[in-house]
This record gives C-alpha cells, structure tokens and sequence, in this order.
C-alpha cells in the first residue's frame, strides 16, 4: 500500500455489531469477519480476518483475528504476516484497472469466496484555491466566506469518497478524532469545503477515492446504524473485500 492509504475503520463496527436482535435473525455466528482493500496502483494485497463479535444479555462472545488459514487470491497463496494478517507482494506487478481479484479460503468446512475489480484511476483531480492566508488575530472561522473546491474527472458517474488529513497542521484547533476526516461516497465530479474544515494553520492533505459499488452499499448500512440486517458481498462471511484508486492534493493554510 502506499504510505497515504488509508486504513478504513467502519468494518469495525461489524465486529461490535452482532447483538441481541440480529442472534434473533439466526445470523451463523461461525462466519468469520474479512477485512480486504485492494489500491490501484500498488503491488500488495493485504486481508484481514476476524471471528465475530456477539453480545447476547450478559454473555459476550469477543472478537479476535482468525490466523492458521490459507488463503488464496486469484490462485496465489498469501503469507500470514501476523495472527489473522494475510499478506501478497505481487513484485514488479501492479494492481491494475480493471483487473478481477477473488479471494478464496475454507472456514469451518465452508468455502468463502468474494470478487471484486480494480476501479479506473482517479484522473483530473485539483484544488482550488491551493492555499489561503489568515491573520493570528481578530480571525474568525465562521465568518469567512472562503470556498475551497475539489474537482475531478468521472465520466462515467462512478462513487467518490473523499479523505482529509489533518495531522500534518500545527495547532490544537482539532481534536485526536478530527483530524482525519472521511466524508460519505458521491457521484459527483466536485464537492466545496469551507474555511471551518481547515480550522489549523499547515498542511492538509486530501485524497480522493473512487470506490466500488459493494463499498458504498456497506458504508452506507453501518452509517445507518441498521446492523440487524448485515450486508455482505462475500459468500460465507461477513465484511468486505474491494478495491479502489486514489489521488491526493494538498493544501495550505498559512498563518
């Protein structure tokens, strides 16, 4: 993975998700929990597996990774690089556009088995303005009418997400938590900021990723809250195993 990628979190909601009412639906407790993003671009592949969390009145059933399987994608055996950690380099080869990726293992005398392909690279993207100037005193955020927009290409009206990252700015104006932002996938080609999202003097980066379909659908079920009816794309398991490309930009905030 690039060293900008990002680590999607809402997965975790799955593992702390299975309680009372969702053991009512007779949801197999023995499937386990797969945690996969593949980046165009990049030449390694990295799943994560995880048993499932289950809280039922007092009793609780805890979450823990899954090691000891094999795994394989598109034929190749991945290596556990760490207990429920599965690792491929692919060498001189790259995650491409349009390429098919399946995962495939067996769990518990099942076999588990998810495909996904590599979205068209992010192209096109820009911020405008690039930076902006502030004075340290007399400085209000909200009543600055600053906009700062993204634009991108997307023909094809395809699922945007997009990502900032504030940890590179200089000043306490964010808490731990907010400094990294990631805001709702969009079929749009531009989405506008304003000054009150770069509260710091620095440097901020933005990164841009086009998302597949089964990635939105999920973001979009634990957003809601609605972990009673889980969504999965992958055959005997829950979570998701998908792909995406990126594109970053930076910004200025100078003080």
């Amino acid at each position: 993975m690039r060293k900008y990628s990002v680590v999607l979190l809402f997965v975790c909601a799955l593992l702390g998700g299975c309680g009372e009412d969702l053991m009512q639906r007779e949801v197999n407790t023995d499937m386990p929990i797969v945690e996969g993003y593949l980046t165009e671009g990049t030449n390694g592949v990295s799943v994560k597996l995880y048993s499932m969390e289950v809280y039922l009145g007092d009793d609780y059933i805890l979450s823990k990774p899954v090691g000891g399987l094999n795994l394989k994608i598109n034929e190749r055996e991945l290596t556990e690089s760490a207990v429920g950690t599965y690792s491929l380099t692919l060498g001189e080869d790259t995650l491409r556009a349009g390429q098919d990726y399946t995962l495939q293992f067996e769990y518990r005398g099942k076999t588990v088995k998810a495909s996904t392909a590599i979205p068209p690279p992010v192209t096109g993207l820009k911020i405008e303005p690039e930076y902006v100037v502030r004075t340290s005193s007399g400085y209000f955020w909200d009543a600055d009418t600053t906009q700062i927009t993204l634009s991108w290409d997307n023909p094809d009206n395809g699922f945007y997400q997009i990502y900032v990252d504030a940890s590179n700015t200089s000043s306490n104006a964010f808490d731990t938590n907010f400094r990294r932002r990631m805001m709702q996938p969009v079929q749009e080609s531009s989405h506008t900021l304003s000054m009150m999202d770069f509260r710091s003097a620095g440097n901020y980066f933005i990164y841009v990723y086009r998302v597949n379909k089964e990635y939105v659908e999920l973001y979009e079920r634990v957003s809601s809250s609605d972990l009673a009816n889980p969504v999965s794309f992958i055959d005997n398991a829950l979570g998701i195993f998908t792909a995406m490309s990126v594109a970053r930009v930076r910004f200025v905030v100078y003080e």
